[in-house]
């Protein structure tokens, strides 16, 4: 359903900051997208800047504090990516799982899903995903398109 208002509304509305935590790790982010801000991979700097090539209908942001429910007391986690579709007034997240082919982050990444769905964001809905290993690298054909279908998407 859109939201009523205007383009100049949403993005005020957007702009409003969340309070949250303090963004963890900041010193490991050294990588600069074409919208100027830093983020922790070169994986991430494609996705940003196929986000930022939309920006007359996408607004995102790195890592934008998001307060959730984990096992009942209130958290606050940092999606790797907060979307705003201007046409739709619909926000989206999208997690890119870097270094799946790593038992930990590949555990922690799981864990991290079940906190999204608990919330009732769903993947395909309300979050995206992408994914790479060592053997498999991020395809930017599979972001292009993740971007189109999901994202894009006017309904």
């Amino acid at each position: 359903t859109p939201i009523l208002g205007s383009k100049e509304e949403m993005i005020r509305r957007w702009e409003k900051k969340p309070s949250g935590s303090v963004v963890p790790y900041p010193e490991f982010r050294v990588y600069k997208t074409e919208q100027g801000e830093l983020v922790r991979s070169k994986s991430e700097v494609i996705i940003a800047n196929a986000l930022y090539a939309h920006k007359d209908v996408l607004l995102y942001e790195y890592e934008r504090p998001l307060e959730v429910l984990e096992n009942g007391h209130k958290s606050i986690i940092h999606p790797d990516f907060t979307i705003i579709n201007l046409v739709t007034g619909r926000i989206k997240y999208w997690e890119h799982a870097g270094i799946l082919d790593a038992g930990k982050y590949a555990d922690d990444f799981v864990k991290r899903e079940r906190i999204y769905i608990d919330n009732d964001l769903l993947p395909g809905i309300d979050l995206g995903h992408s994914y790479e290993t060592s053997n498999t690298p991020l395809n930017i054909g599979t972001i292009k398109q993740i971007i189109k279908k999901q994202i894009l998407q006017t309904n």
